[in-house]
């Protein structure tokens, strides 16, 4: 495993983050108990250390698994979790007032068995409360020790670079992360986003560094990426994923392009996809699995480079896409 400093911070996290989202009992994709312990042991044991979840995910129950398998190792873990989307009915059950970053804190440690989290993240920007508020509220978790350092998810780049802006005037805590949505077959987050981070020094830990499994080469088929109704849900036709990768010639394309590259280097197309990320300047990609032996696997992306010639090659067949990942 490889470590490496988390943007201007002190903190060192590992290459690789396991997200926590396929822990859980919502969905036919997540495992739960068991299943999800043997995926964090086997994770632990390859030196995986950073993992992230949220307050979200299958409604607590993903960071109650996290909680439960850390017991013991605590200081060495780095554990993110994310606050903004709804936990209950009431008005004041979501977003990022003062009342819900306070009352989501105290939940979200109370699942986790923990006193702090290393990584506190605003999962979405909060149209209804004024930055301000967030950010010194944030402060203050961060003075308390209850939360050591603060991230972003995604969002627009001028709604982070005010963020940015008002912590350096007011004082506050500065987000020190940036999770967005950023892979080889959607990568408008390079026009704005990316630079931004780059200039402030902000580290970047996308999401679904591989597009919900689709750069790994398993739904292509005949030339073209094809999904279909008995694939997981999180890619068959009606998914987010579906919508937002499947039925575009360049995605076609990029993902040949990356089965190919991948037989070449004697890699497999995951890993030339997370090694492109990481090429490009990326952290830690967030991966997530129900399944060990694809720990293994994102591990083994490490030992894979990426050239400038190849990532050229993969690159070149990119078309604009609509903004995805917030809207």
């Amino acid at each position: 495993m490889e470590y490496a400093r988390l943007g201007q911070t002190g903190l060192k996290v590992s290459r690789i983050c396991l997200g926590c989202m396929t822990f859980g009992n919502q969905s036919p994709w997540m495992v739960d108990g068991e299943g999800a312990k043997a995926v964090l042991r086997r994770a632990w044991d390859l030196g995986i250390t950073f993992y992230d979840t949220a307050d979200v995910y299958s409604k607590g129950r993903s960071e109650e698994i996290l909680g439960e398998f850390l017991k013991g190792g605590r200081e060495d873990a780095v554990v993110a979790t994310k606050v903004y989307n709804p936990m209950g009915e009431g008005p004041n059950r979501q977003g990022l007032s003062s009342k819900h970053l306070h009352d989501g804190l105290d939940e979200s440690l109370r699942r986790l068995g923990m006193d702090y989290v290393d990584l506190y993240q605003t999962h979405r920007w909060d149209y209804d409360t004024p930055i301000e508020e967030t950010l010194s509220v944030l402060s203050e978790l961060v003075a308390s020790g209850r939360v050591r350092y603060i991230g972003a998810s995604s969002m627009w780049a001028w709604q982070f670079a005010k963020a940015l802006y008002t912590s350096e005037i007011g004082g506050y805590a500065r987000f020190v992360s940036m999770q967005n949505l950023y892979n080889l077959i959607y990568r408008e987050e390079e026009r704005e986003m990316n630079p931004l981070c780059a200039s402030e020094g902000v580290a970047l830990i996308p999401w679904s560094p591989t597009a919900a499994g689709i750069l790994s080469g398993k739904y292509f088929e005949g030339g073209r990426i094809a999904t279909k109704d008995t694939d997981s849900a999180r890619v068959s036709p009606g998914s987010m994923a579906h919508g937002r990768y499947v039925g575009r010639p360049a995605s076609d394309e990029i993902v040949r392009r990356t089965v190919e590259v991948a037989g070449n280097k004697g890699a497999t197309p995951t890993q030339v996809a997370i090694a492109w990320l990481l090429h490009k300047g990326v952290t830690a990609p967030i991966v997530g699995t129900t399944k060990v032996e694809h720990l293994e696997e994102f591990v083994g992306s490490l030992s894979v480079k990426i050239s400038a010639e190849e990532a050229k090659y993969l690159e070149e067949p990119y078309v604009p896409m609509n903004i995805s990942g917030h809207v």
